[in-house]
């Protein structure tokens, strides 16, 4: 596929100076270019939708809402780690919680 690009003289004189110093196409340089950006949204788009609950109409899985109860839905965005140590923490925790709720039986 041809793709026609128009670039004010700033942005072209610095792709033609990247180029040159680097050795490869102008053509290279925008596929990765647009590559990289596209995999970013795409990341940005996934990371926005992460620990989001199913959209109206749809019901929430048996699995998320176990997670969520443990406290396990976002919670690298609440600023606690989902590394395998802290997970098996907040586990135990949440069983020593209901344990406690349920008079230590």
């Amino acid at each position: 596929m041809t793709l026609t690009v128009r670039l004010d003289s700033t942005i072209e004189d610095a792709l033609e100076r990247h180029c040159a110093e680097r050795g490869v196409t102008k053509s290279l340089v925008v596929q990765e270019s647009l590559a990289a950006y596209l995999l970013d949204t795409a990341s940005a788009k996934a990371r926005a939708d992460a620990g989001r609950p199913a959209k109206s109409g749809a019901s929430v899985s048996a699995n998320y809402k176990a997670f969520a109860d443990a406290g396990l839905i976002g919670g690298v965005a609440l600023g606690r780690g989902a590394d395998k140590a802290a997970v098996r923490a907040r586990i135990a925790e949440s069983f020593a919680e209901r344990k406690a709720r349920r008079g230590g039986a």
